[in-house]
């Protein structure tokens, strides 16, 4: 049984407004960078939530840590120009912080109802072997806040708004691959943008990396021609509740 097509769910490329949720201000190009410029492209809406202020980052050099807040927010408004990113919002929770799951789960509740995506985009938490506490809380405070959106009992503040769909980037259980060839010097452009980050000498290292990885997503596809790809795992709200089948939907 196809949950999307009995619910009568768009396609990703077919959304009209997203909300991408990152724990740190790169970590929505890095992981679909590609895919969001084509949402851009096609006149999606999309809205930036950055959960943290980026400031445990030891690559920029700065001697203080609201130095670094100040450096990454530049890098990360540039990487959102060249992507086509329509708001910027950001939680302020420090980096790699003491603030819990429901912190963001409060946080994000009323953004949500304010701005009534059809889809939220955030990393995935359940990746095996994710050992980072930012990502292992925003990716699951963000599931938890698509459930509960929608809830007027536990969370009295605000209309009410259910969101149709969520994509996980960063999955080791995909079932969706977009190919991104197109836009793949434009991802990579916004991930350089993150001079502070990546602007060093690990960038080649790295790039190979990415190259690979998303070549070999793209081999999946069964294109005559080689190029690049990104990988998600989208699943619909009923999935993300006494849904065991969701790991292989």
């Amino acid at each position: 049984m196809d949950i999307k097509q009995l619910l009568g769910l768009p396609e990703l490329l077919d959304v009209k407004k997203i909300i991408c949720i990152q724990p740190h201000p790169d970590d929505n190009e890095v992981g679909a960078a590609g895919t969001l410029r084509e949402l851009a492209l096609r006149g999606c809406e999309i809205v930036y939530t950055t959960v943290t202020d980026g400031s445990a980052s030891g690559s920029t050099g700065a001697a203080t840590s609201e130095e670094i807040v100040r450096i990454r927010e530049n890098e990360k408004q540039a990487a959102g120009q060249l992507l086509g990113v329509s708001k910027q919002i950001d939680l302020g929770f420090r980096d790699m912080g003491d603030y819990t799951e429901e912190d963001v789960l409060n946080k994000l509740i009323p953004i949500i109802r304010e701005e009534k995506p059809d889809m939220l985009m955030t990393v995935d938490p359940w990746m095996p072997y994710e050992a980072h506490p930012d990502h292992i809380k925003t990716g699951k405070a963000v599931a938890t806040a698509m459930l509960f959106a929608a809830n007027k009992v536990r969370f009295t503040e605000g209309m009410p708004h259910k969101v149709p769909q969520i994509a996980f980037y960063a999955t080791s259980h995909p079932n969706g691959i977009i190919d991104v060839t197109t836009h793949w010097d434009t991802k990579l452009a916004s991930i350089l943008a993150h001079k502070s980050q990546f602007d060093n000498e690990e960038w080649p290292m790295l790039r190979m990396y990415f190259e690979h990885q998303a070549s070999q997503l793209h081999s999946k596809l069964n294109l005559e021609q080689a190029g690049f790809a990104e990988a998600f795992k989208v699943l619909a709200t009923e999935q993300l509740h006494f849904f065991p089948a969701a790991l292989y939907s």
